[in-house]
């Protein structure tokens, strides 16, 4: 990358302005521009002869200025870079960069210089999508997500995974190619089976789990009708919510957002549509008075695709509209929380015990609910494709192994996803995408 890109790094207007210049003429086009280049890693005070400040009616002493440097490889974008701070002023920034781009600089396109970052292995991909989601964070949990990942753990991880699943594949590829040699074996499906357990539970910790609109995650209210879903939806919430003693009252599913501590998530209110023992999470429930209208159909399958992109279900079960039995399946995909406490006996199997008449139990389920949602990322949902589908081919591989020759393609594909993850391999159209979404000066 030969262009060196120039942007204002910080908003404005504010009490101060830094302006970035990242690339192989940084430091020629400061000079050019009148200013003094320190050695790297030390910074000069100066008096700025802007471009067209006499005519403006200054009065000719200049802009007051610090001016920072850092040395290519060793600064973050891995250019020669100069930074540039003074007063906040937006319209004394922007003729400061038209100076600078009237002496050889471009503007800087959006994440300009995290692609350059990214170009010279100083960040991977995962990290520069951190970037994004850190100066977008809608609130502190968010933020700290954003952290840990361009910290680079998931991508440490990505990698640890890709280098095992390729010894794996290597290991399988000799024994289809040298099967008659002494001492090379075939594949051993017990190895492959313990692996892919071990390596799936080490990339679901990183999993995605639907993200809403604006990137929280979402958190579903299901259950029999009458669970009392909508009153704990308008007390969590503090949105209106339609509440009746009449069963089904409920249609369309109703989205608010839920503030937990430092984290916001976004709260769904769903229809009753769990009120047979058959019923289950994949709307098989013939309606929600047994019928099958057009309505309860409807109402069943909007609830559902909610349901499929949860972070995390909570089923209701109250004393008067008690959660069906189940084999096993609820505690696989949902949390049960027993409802209308001040009622009677709450749901045995419940996790927490809650009453929005008494206010009992609701920090309890404040405090679950950041529990379970701890160590869910905000990622790009090209992520979390990506990182659906690898973890989807090593749940084939832990349950049963193909044959030997289609073994070594299935693991071909994942290590192809997970470098498609890392970015090692990722398309130009696809940086492209994710880079247009960057503002200016990033």
């Amino acid at each position: 990358m030969t262009t060196t890109w120039a942007a204002c790094a910080t908003a404005t207007p504010g009490p101060a302005a830094v302006l970035r210049l990242s690339g192989s003429n940084a430091w020629d086009i400061v000079q050019r521009a009148g200013l003094p280049v320190p050695a790297p890693g030390t910074a000069v005070r100066s008096n700025w002869q802007l471009g067209g400040a006499r005519q403006l009616g200054g009065t000719g002493q200049g802009c007051p200025v610090l001016v920072w440097t850092a040395q290519a490889p060793r600064s973050f974008t891995g250019e020669n870079t100069v930074e540039i701070l003074l007063p906040g002023s937006r319209d004394l920034a922007e003729l400061a960069l038209r100076t600078l781009c009237a002496n050889g600089a471009a503007p800087a396109p959006p994440g300009g210089f995290v692609r350059q970052a990214l170009a010279n292995d100083k960040l991977d991909l995962d990290q520069a999508a951190a970037v994004l989601a850190l100066v977008t964070a809608s609130d502190a949990e968010a933020a700290l997500r954003a952290l840990i990942r361009l910290r680079g753990d998931l991508g440490a991880d990505l990698a640890a995974v890709r280098s095992e699943l390729t010894e794996l594949r290597a290991r399988v590829e000799a024994g289809l190619d040298f099967a008659e040699e002494d001492g090379v074996a075939g594949a051993d499906h017990r190895l492959i089976r313990s692996a892919a357990q071990r390596l799936g539970a080490r990339l679901a910790r990183w999993q995605v789990t639907a993200d809403g609109s604006e990137g929280t995650p979402v958190v579903c209210l299901v259950g029999p009708a009458n669970a009392g879903k909508s009153a704990l939806f308008q007390r969590l919430t503090g949105a209106p919510a339609l509440v009746s003693p009449v069963p089904g009252t409920t249609r369309d599913p109703l989205e608010a957002p839920w503030k937990i501590g430092g984290r916001t998530v976004t709260l769904v209110d769903t229809a009753g549509w769990l009120d047979r023992a058959s019923s289950g999470l994949d709307g098989s429930s013939s309606g929600l008075d047994g019928s099958s209208s057009g309505l309860d159909a409807a109402a069943i399958a909007a609830g559902r695709r909610w349901i499929e992109h949860a972070a995390l279900v909570l089923a209701c079960s109250a004393p008067d509209a008690r959660l069906p039995e189940s084999d096993g399946t609820w505690q696989v995909v949902a949390t049960i929380v027993a409802t209308k406490a001040d009622l009677g006996a709450p749901d045995p199997r419940a996790v927490v015990a809650v009453s929005v008449e008494t206010g009992a139990g609701l920090d309890q389920l404040a405090g679950l609910v950041a529990e379970r949602l701890a160590h869910s990322s905000g990622g790009e949902p090209r992520q979390q494709r990506l990182l659906a589908s690898a973890l989807a081919g090593l749940g084939k591989l832990a349950d049963q192994p193909p044959a030997d020759e289609l073994l070594a393609e299935d693991l071909r594909r994942l290590t192809e996803l997970l470098s498609d993850l890392i970015g090692s391999t990722t398309p130009d159209d696809v940086l492209d995408a994710l880079f247009s979404r960057f503002c200016i000066g990033k």
